[in-house]
């Protein structure tokens, strides 16, 4: 497993406990489709910060039940 698919499996996860509502697999297939959007991309250092950010754009606008905050664990 690479670093990228250890990132976005965190990414998933990460997502999943905001909206804990929704299925995992419903997460992990819109990250998946998301991260296609980066197949060209030569640098791939932020590819899943930009994966991460752009679901939960898409997952707050499309009216999908309200994230939940989780505390920092700092």
């Amino acid at each position: 497993m690479t670093d990228e698919s250890r990132e976005i499996d965190v990414v998933v996860q990460r997502i999943a406990d905001r909206f804990p509502d929704l299925p995992v697999a419903q997460v992990r297939e819109q990250v998946l489709a998301e991260l296609d959007a980066f197949d060209d991309a030569h640098v791939r250092d932020f590819v899943p910060l930009l994966v991460e950010n752009a679901v939960m754009d898409t997952l707050r606008a499309s009216g999908d039940p309200e994230p939940v905050v989780v505390p920092d664990e700092g």
